[in-house]
């Protein structure tokens, strides 16, 4: 006997928005959940699924269940092509939760897309989103180390904030911003892109670093004035971050004070302007380019990177005010002293100069290398450098090997011989500086 209660395959699924939430009884949460705002699925399912919800949340509500769809693209195989059963191609998404979790998976997915485009599922992406959310329970755990009794909620007064906090929150008000702007006009892929940069970029590597020293070294007011900025900021990017990675965000605010039960619970952040300081950006800006440079200066010279060294600079304003704020150059470049030079001071003599914008400053030379060994590497350095560029010389030297061999060799060994002229000649002026 052929059964006659037969529904269509996406009948219970078009029923999806409001059975899910206790209909046909009038719950509270039918009543605070639908409609709601934006639907999130992908186009080509448009007519099956999306289609079907509206018709039956105007049936049986007497309301559209959402006012906004938002298409995104599909996921595919490499070259471009669907994944399919029938092909043989296609990846079981639990085995990827499985081998790196859901967050990852999920981070990926969102901001591997364009608007309007597919996206290839690109491992090396995944391992990266894989190692966030490693660095986002590193800092969580970092951040509850350094909590002792009580702790005050919400930012201090700005009275009691250091250059370094000041920039960091300024610098989380313009992200909380953009994130919202991009939101509302669903750019989700660059929002989260943007919480990254912000996380992996910014508060990860220089302020957490430079909070070390008022954590360690400092009194009981700048600590507390610390442990509440990164409070603050911690709880702010994991409240952002949340729609992307709920698992990861839900665990690591258990580690941090905050209000409320469960952050998906948890108010959307709102920025504040009054945080906003581009004076401290600016100056911040400027330190962080100066760090970069010493760290490459000890990168060049091949300096061990838990050595210590010192650092001169003649007195100005920039000077005094880097001198002011010299836990930057101490936690994130290990400088451990900055000494002042009278401002009508001749240069030092055998010193590395670094020029930032309206900052110079001065490394000795002792304290980066042993200039006999140094010069004596460089001396060698250059006559296997000379050696390699008359083997290159002669080649191109020889008729029979540019008449004879295809153009693109030609051209490759044309790209060395200038690729190992600026070399030497860059060696040369080491030498010249160094071993004169």
């Amino acid at each position: 006997m052929m059964e006659r209660d037969v529904l269509d395959t996406w009948f219970s699924s078009g029923l999806w928005p409001f059975s899910t939430l206790g209909w046909p009884q009038q719950t509270a949460d039918l009543t605070r959940y639908y409609p709601t705002q934006v639907m999130e699925t992908g186009h080509d399912i448009l007519f099956f699924w999306v289609a079907r919800m509206i018709m039956m949340g105007l049936w049986f509500t007497d309301e559209p269940p959402f006012h906004t769809v938002y298409l995104h693209g599909l996921v595919r195989a490499e070259g471009g092509v669907k994944f399919s059963k029938t092909l043989g191609n296609a990846i079981d998404p639990l085995t990827v939760v499985d081998e790196r979790g859901a967050d990852p998976l999920r981070f990926t997915l969102i901001t591997s897309g364009t608007p309007g485009n597919d996206c290839h599922l690109d491992p090396t992406r995944l391992d990266h989103s894989f190692r966030f959310v490693n660095k986002i329970w590193q800092m969580a755990s970092f951040i509850n180390q350094n909590l002792t009794g009580e702790l005050e909620l919400g930012t201090p007064p700005r009275a009691e904030l250091d250059l370094p906090s000041r920039w960091i929150l300024s610098r989380l008000q313009r992200l909380i911003a953009n994130v919202q702007y991009l939101f509302d006009i669903y750019q989700y892929g660059e929002a989260g892109g943007q919480i990254l940069a912000f996380m992996w970029d910014e508060f990860a590597p220089f302020y957490l670093e430079i909070s070390k020293q008022a954590l360690y070294h400092g009194g009981e007011a700048e600590r507390d004035a610390t442990v509440r900025v990164l409070v603050a900021a911690q709880d702010a990017c994991l409240r952002l971050l949340h729609p992307f990675m709920p698992f990861i965000t839900e665990e690591a605010w258990r580690y941090i004070p905050h209000a409320g039960e469960a952050l998906i619970m948890a108010d959307w952040p709102r920025a504040d302007q009054a945080l906003i300081d581009t004076e401290a950006e600016a100056q911040m800006s400027l330190y962080l380019e100066l760090v970069r440079e010493i760290r490459n200066a000890r990168g060049e010279y091949k300096l061990n990177p838990g050595k210590r060294i010192t650092a001169l600079a003649k007195q100005d304003a920039a000077t005094l005010a880097l001198a002011e704020n010299a836990s930057v150059l101490s936690r994130l470049c290990n400088v451990s002293d900055l000494s002042l030079l009278p401002a009508d001071a001749p240069d030092p003599a055998n010193c590395a100069g670094i020029v930032v914008g309206e900052l110079s400053i001065f490394l000795p030379l002792d304290d980066l290398l042993d200039l006999a060994a140094e010069c004596q590497r460089l001396r060698d350095e250059r006559g296997k450098l000379q050696a390699q560029l008359e083997r290159t010389q002669k080649m191109l030297g020889n008729k029979n090997f540019v008449a004879r061999a295809r153009p693109a060799v030609v051209q490759r060994e044309r790209d060395r011989l200038r690729e190992q002229q600026a070399a030497l000649a860059r060696l040369d002026e080491r030498l010249a500086s160094l071993c004169a």
